[in-house]
């Protein structure tokens, strides 16, 4: 039957075969050469073994298609220098990376994030379409998409929903560029391509969920004045100081009053309370990424010395108290 469901299924990037192999051996060095150095062993038979690997370079990620035939474990421990987007397009894979594990098929994708360790089983008949995300221009192009540096490690949730109707039109995009590479030499990077694949990261960054989504929401409707522009980023650069109001509005060139009725106009409240509420964001962002060793610490941090005032305003704005939030980053990236 897995084999029927193959054969009325087109094999992506089949113009762009890297090589196929029945060799154990060879395959996890072939697939090392383009990702990072793993364990490979086949847990069922040896006999249903038949790696192939199909791909496509590009400018800030490359397109791939891996199979195995057989029932495969994979241990790459942490990817190091790459994002990887794994979709199944016939069988099932299950993930694991960091503390968490999933079953993977037509209906779930995997997203790997690079500095956490992870282990997978490809089941016999998996074949999956790879997007291999480089990290050091993704997160610099991150940067330019969430306006603002990186506070520290973005993290992806690793399970890709493809039942929510924005994560549908991600893939078909995926596809799209998939099928494009089909009909090229597969070494083009000119600016049409660039183009797509910030097209296609740039979505994947707004419509699947990471650490840095709570950030998503603070962007006003239109353009800013340049003032108010300018004592945003005073604001996002200096969250962790003891700035005032009068440190923003020099920043920004106009007067307090200018500034407050400024921010009224954009945000709907004063620089002060979005000042507060970056400095929110900040806190639960390192909660998040696991990268505070308490609650305490991360509030200190980022400006909050009333620790009992701080877990309310924290509660109100994120529906729960920070040690909650921290115990469950402390559970996801345990392993």
């Amino acid at each position: 039957m897995q084999a029927e469901i193959s054969a009325r299924i087109a094999v992506p990037l089949s113009g762009h075969v890297l090589f196929q192999s029945d060799d154990l051996d060879c395959a996890r060095e072939r697939v090392a050469q383009k990702f990072c150095r793993h364990r490979l062993d086949i847990v069922g038979s040896r006999r249903a073994f038949r790696a192939s690997h199909h791909h496509a370079a590009g400018d800030m990620l490359s397109l791939n298609y891996i199979s195995y035939g057989a029932d495969v474990e994979i241990d790459p421990g942490e990817l190091g220098d790459f994002y990887l987007i794994q979709m199944p397009v016939t069988g099932a894979a299950t993930i694991r990376n960091g503390a968490s594990e999933f079953l993977t098929d037509r209906t779930t994708a995997s997203v790997l994030n690079p500095d956490l360790a992870t282990r997978m089983r490809w089941w016999e008949g998996c074949g999956q379409m790879l997007i291999q995300v480089r990290k050091s221009p993704f997160l610099a192009f991150a940067e330019t998409v969430f306006d603002r540096p990186l506070p520290g490690p973005l993290r992806f949730d690793p399970v890709v929903d493809f039942s929510r109707r924005e994560m549908q039109t991600w893939r078909a995009f995926a596809a799209s560029l998939f099928r494009a590479a089909e009909t090229a030499d597969g070494r083009d990077t000119g600016i049409g391509q660039a183009f797509a694949e910030q097209r296609l990261m740039e979505l994947f960054l707004r419509v699947q969920p990471s650490n840095m989504s709570l950030f998503q929401d603070v962007k006003p409707p239109g353009p800013l004045p340049r003032h108010t522009r300018r004592a945003q980023e005073f604001i996002h650069a200096n969250a962790d100081r003891p700035i005032s109001l009068t440190d923003v509005s020099q920043a920004a060139g106009v007067t307090p009053r200018m500034l407050q009725l400024a921010y009224k106009s954009a945000f709907g409240m004063s620089p002060m309370h979005a000042l507060q509420q970056e400095r929110l964001r900040l806190v639960r962002f390192d909660l998040m990424s696991g990268e505070a060793v308490n609650v305490s610490d991360a509030a200190l941090r980022w400006g909050f010395a009333h620790l009992g005032r701080f877990a309310a305003d924290y509660r109100r704005a994120f529906g729960e108290m920070p040690r909650e939030t921290l115990a469950r980053a402390n559970a996801d990236y345990c392993c």
